[in-house]
């Protein structure tokens, strides 16, 4: 149980940095953080299953196997977005874009895990 909460923890710091970013228009940042976030509240939904990836492959074979269509989209919409933005910074539809995919995760994962994740989240973020 600890390993979930530790993940959760850090999923939740790094989404709080990732809001922080969006409000300041600082959309690479936004891109970086918001893979943090979906890789620490997949490996939070594996540890609540005692296990644990090492690497971004197996966290994909996991997500394709174990969540629905739609999320597992929303999660691969984020990662190309993460390489537009490192490229486009200046792109804030993007950005928001990233946003409300990464709501529709942690709302998915909440629910999966009965822990509340999006609980510090500006409800205008993604919007």
């Amino acid at each position: 149980m600890g390993d979930i909460d530790r993940h959760l923890r850090i999923a939740q710091e790094k989404l709080a940095a990732t809001e922080e970013a969006y409000r300041n228009q600082q959309h690479t940042v936004v891109g970086d953080l918001a893979i943090k976030v979906v890789e620490q509240l997949i490996e939070a939904d594996a540890a609540s299953h005692n296990m644990h990836f090492g690497a971004h492959q197996e966290r994909q074979a996991y997500t394709n196997r174990e969540y629905p269509h739609q999320i597992t989209v929303a999660m691969r919409k984020i990662w190309f977005a993460y390489g537009d933005l490192g490229y486009d910074g200046t792109n804030g539809h993007r950005a928001r874009l990233v946003m409300r995919h990464l709501k529709t995760v942690a709302q998915f994962l909440e629910k999966r895990l009965g822990k509340q994740i999006w609980n510090s989240a500006d409800s205008r973020a993604g919007s």
